[in-house]
């Protein structure tokens, strides 16, 4: 059971919180208003670049083939197939958060740890959440503003802007301290308890925007049909998967070793609800006050769906390393 909970407890904690953001939203609404998007992703993505063994990196760097792969799918290849599965929803709103949500960058706590459970490489996944987070506020503002500008004005040069604040900052804020030896040697010692905050951090936000999602449904019973719901979840994992399997397939074409596979597998499909529920807010709300939807549906889909996959993907190599050790035992 203690074992059960310590690999699933961000899961359980994610169940019973969309659970009851559906149950009662109303409730949780003054605790959720109260929580600022800007902020707790700044602070989310400052603690895990201070946690980022530069190390890691720079070996990532010497090979960067693999993150550019997984970013270029990233950025490349989601968003157009997103636009495209966008066609098959009759609702506006939908269509725009699930281009919002292809179009951001990488996720940050969760693609390291799934890789992690996985058996993949962790210094890859690292390398492509930098990558897509430090080029975001180009690529994104590209895709948004040629996918959505006949419908929302979007303003290019401050969306620009926002995103150097929010994203690419606080990543350089946290990789600075680790100039300091005394601090990075922190960092290293507490790993685990800032993954766990930046973890919850995020969970904040997915609380806040399925609270908010839980909210305009109530508000629009009525005028919403549950079909369009329905297609919009599984259109959102659909292109999810798309990629997730899509990495993991041209990573063995391109013959990266198989850690390295997973780590693109990960990295290059799952996205960031923080930053999408930040440009929804910040750009979208008004016009498209039910573009949140789509983003909640993404991301609960991605971790829960993962989890599967991060088994399964485990398991040959588990298998494995039995063999080896069973070889090893039988040697004189």
């Amino acid at each position: 059971m203690y074992s059960f909970l310590a690999r699933r407890w961000f899961l359980l904690l994610l169940f019973a919180g969309v659970g009851l953001a559906a149950l009662s939203p109303v409730a949780l609404r003054p605790f959720t208003a109260a929580l600022s998007p800007r902020l707790v992703v700044a602070l989310a993505l400052f603690l895990m670049a201070w946690g980022l063994e530069s190390r890691s990196l720079l070996r990532s760097l010497a090979r960067p083939l693999p993150a550019l792969w997984a970013a270029l799918i990233s950025y490349g290849v989601l968003p157009p197939l997103a636009l495209l599965a966008g066609r098959f929803l009759p609702e506006a709103d939908y269509r725009v958060g699930l281009l919002v949500m292809a179009s951001v960058p990488c996720t940050l706590a969760s693609a390291v740890l799934w890789t992690r459970m996985a058996g993949g490489n962790e210094a890859t996944a690292l390398l492509v959440i930098l990558l897509t987070t430090g080029t975001s506020w180009l690529w994104t503002t590209l895709w948004l503003t040629a996918g959505t500008d006949a419908v929302v004005a979007v303003d290019a040069a401050g969306m620009m802007r926002e995103l150097l604040l929010v994203l690419v900052l606080p990543v350089l804020g946290g990789q600075l301290m680790r100039l300091s030896g005394r601090l990075a040697r922190a960092a290293a010692r507490r790993k685990t308890l800032l993954g766990a905050v930046a973890k919850l951090l995020v969970f904040l936000i997915i609380l806040r925007a399925a609270v908010d999602v839980s909210g305009r449904l109530r508000e629009r019973t009525e005028e919403l049909a549950v079909l369009p719901l329905l297609a919009t979840a599984a259109l959102c994992l659909a292109v999810h998967l798309a990629g997730l399997l899509g990495g993991l397939t041209s990573s063995r074409l391109l013959r990266f070793d198989r850690p390295t596979q997973v780590a693109v597998a990960f990295a290059c499909s799952q996205k960031t609800l923080p930053v999408a529920l930040f440009l929804v807010e910040t750009y979208y709300k008004d016009a498209h006050p039910l573009a949140v939807v789509p983003l909640v549906f993404y991301h609960v889909g991605q971790l829960v769906a993962d989890t599967f996959v991060a088994d399964a993907l485990a398991r040959p190599q588990a298998a494995s390393h039995a063999d080896e050790n069973r070889d090893a035992g039988r040697r004189p």
